[in-house]
């Protein structure tokens, strides 16, 4: 059976899905949070995007083999570890 499990938009309330013949069966889950983006969220089957517009562009890309293809910039080590001082919260540095 699938169950899901959310908070609400405040982290005040946990919402749970259960199917009506898995309603007395054990679950686990994972509870995973962050800070609040404060940006519309647009998500159909496994894509979450900003807008339908990206959901679609991701659909295509990945109907053309285009998902995962590497990225055409070359950063030098020393540019890549100024970009892991810029964003910190995204990459950790490397030791």
């Amino acid at each position: 059976p699938h169950h899901t499990a959310y908070l609400n938009q405040y982290g005040t309330e946990l919402v749970a899905s259960l199917s009506t013949e898995s309603e007395h069966e054990e679950a686990d889950f994972l509870l995973l949070a962050g800070e609040p983006i404060n940006e519309p969220v647009a998500a159909q089957g496994s894509m979450v995007m900003n807008t339908q517009a990206e959901i679609d562009r991701a659909y295509s890309d990945y109907q053309a083999m285009q998902m995962g293809v590497p990225w055409d910039h070359k950063l030098s080590d020393e540019e890549w570890d100024e970009h892991l001082k810029r964003f910190p919260s995204v990459y950790r540095p490397r030791d």
